[in-house]
């Protein structure tokens, strides 16, 4: 089963070198469960903002045991935790994504309105289609965020490489979904590959 998870950092964040490298260890350790993992930043890419997190486990218990045992959470790290059942509808990994200096990536989740889902299917083909030319080269990951019953729609979790701030308003602005009212909010951060330097997570 997949699941998307929204690690958010208190403010100022609390993490240090000790802590990261712990990090760093407990996902190697459990690499064969990620799609996608990595940090979202201010615009300027300085600030911690969350750790968020796209993985696959049997079922919610191990999805949550996972985050439970996660080094930064257990240090007191994050001000709060969120995990939803996720679909993956492109079928890849972001270590498939290429990958191109300057790149800039964006995190973005939509929370939707309660009760969206038959309005949510009524527009799925116009979404798909606007998210379309952006599937082979921008979007790292995507999908949906569901309920736990793993059906019902309840929002969007998404990676995208986008040239700027205004490049990201422009994208989430036109979406079919933003623009017929089914989302209550949008978060919008930058967005760093996880990982040591260098690696390829």
């Amino acid at each position: 089963m997949l699941f998307h998870d929204r690690l958010r950092d208190h403010e100022p964040s609390k993490r240090n070198a000790e802590l990261r490298e712990a990090h760093w260890k407990y996902f190697e350790d459990h690499a064969e469960h990620f799609i996608a993992r990595g940090a979202t930043f201010d615009d300027a890419g300085k600030v911690f903002k969350s750790s968020v997190i796209f993985i696959d486990f049997p079922d919610r218990k191990a999805a949550d045991q996972f985050v439970a045992n996660e080094p930064l959470n257990k240090a007191g790290v994050f001000q709060s935790v969120e995990i939803v059942s996720w679909s993956n509808p492109l079928g890849r990994r972001q270590r498939d994504f290429v990958r191109t200096d300057g790149q800039m990536c964006w995190y973005i989740r939509g929370y939707g309105k309660p009760g969206m889902n038959d309005r949510r299917n009524e527009l799925f083909a116009q979404h798909q289609a606007y998210f379309k030319p952006y599937d082979a080269e921008n979007f790292i990951v995507r999908g949906g965020a569901l309920a736990d019953d793993g059906t019902t729609w309840i929002g969007s979790a998404n990676l995208i490489a986008l040239a700027d701030r205004e490049s990201i308003g422009d994208f989430v602005t036109n979406e079919p979904f933003y623009k017929n009212g089914l989302f209550e909010r949008i978060v919008v951060e930058r967005y760093n590959f996880g990982g040591r330097p260098g690696q390829v997570t």
